[in-house]
């Protein structure tokens, strides 16, 4: 047969492959130069997202790197459930003497709720009012105990965006109510102001250099990490979750600014404050059951007896879930 009458009789699957075969066969046909000398359009460097970049200052790497790439640092990464800060706080209180339903995060947002005033609630109120970032929770809240209420919210239970996260202020309640020292990383400002400390009351006093505050050796501390989004992790030193001053080296002392003070002869380098030492754990809690009831610090009104469902609340780990706190001058790191 001709070759045109072969076309016109061969079968639909042959014709198909036939075209296949011409269109491999025209990739290297001969082009005219405007073709090739034509640029194909690149595509556009696309930003990185908000949440990639949040996610890699995170990494234990990264905040490692923050710390003079110190070894002993690692991150034990919190849930991002609006209650970041307060598990924190619980899972680094309960590596002394194990969990206690007083370090749950609802015992600790009733901590935050009671030492709200009507002055706080003011300011909150003016804030919210110039539509300044992060009080849109006060959208609704009309009153003091109001304002009580939704900080008593917890987030695993009700959604991150429905509680009130912890803030400046939810931070310093704790560290008082506790005794320790908060050293934060906070990726949200500039390098300089990256480092923050919340020392709890008379824990600090003049140093003798007038370079660094100095605090005693034995000062228990927690250290945070706060990503550009405001949620906090954990950071270990030394596999620690709630080390004392004197267990981090001078140089990681001095990037906020602290030093720990010799200690005299007499005993404690403070006579103010208490600090919640390692060896003195037991004795600070109170007297009644060993790692048992909190005593407040000096000065703080004590905290409302923990509600029959915080127990029930707290998981078969004794983990009980939390919400993040109050308000928001000087916020925490969210979530």
């Amino acid at each position: 047969r001709e070759p045109r009458a072969l076309a016109l009789t061969a079968s639909p699957p042959t014709l198909r492959r036939a075209a296949h075969l011409a269109g491999r066969l025209a990739l290297f046909a001969p082009r005219s130069l405007s073709a090739l000398s034509m640029p194909r359009k690149a595509a556009g460097a696309q930003p990185a997202r908000e949440g990639t970049l949040d996610m890699l200052s995170a990494r234990s790497s990264a905040v490692r790197a923050r710390l003079g790439n110190d070894s002993n640092v690692s991150v034990d990464y919190i849930e991002a459930c609006g209650d970041c800060f307060y598990l924190a706080i619980e899972s680094a209180l309960s590596e002394i003497c194990g969990w206690q339903p007083y370090y749950a995060v609802a015992m600790q947002r009733q901590l935050v709720a009671s030492q709200i005033t009507d002055e706080t609630y003011q300011l909150y109120q003016l804030l919210h009012a110039q539509r300044a970032e992060g009080f849109a929770f006060m959208q609704g809240v009309d009153s003091l105990e109001a304002l009580r209420r939704r900080v008593l919210v917890r987030g695993k239970q009700h959604r991150p965006h429905k509680c009130v996260w912890a803030d400046g202020f939810a931070m310093e309640v704790i560290a008082n109510h506790f005794g320790v020292l908060l050293l934060v990383i906070d990726e949200r400002v500039q390098e300089s102001q990256m480092f923050t400390r919340i020392a709890p009351r008379g824990a600090c006093a003049p140093s003798s250099s007038g370079e660094a505050s100095e605090l005693d050796p034995s000062q228990s501390l927690v250290l945070l990490h706060s990503s550009s989004r405001e949620h906090m992790n954990l950071i270990m030193y030394n596999g620690k979750k709630l080390p004392q001053l004197g267990d981090l080296p001078a140089k990681l002392q001095r990037l906020w600014g602290i030093s720990a003070a010799r200690r005299s002869a007499g005993g404690s380098h403070t006579d103010g404050c208490a600090p919640l030492a390692h060896q003195d754990f037991q004795r600070f809690l109170g007297d009644g059951v060993a790692c048992g009831a909190i005593r407040p610090r000096p000065g703080m009104a004590p905290a409302a007896p923990p509600p029959q469902r915080a127990a029930e609340n707290s998981g078969a780990n004794g983990n009980a879930e939390g919400d993040s706190s109050s308000g928001r001058p000087v916020r925490e790191a969210r979530r």
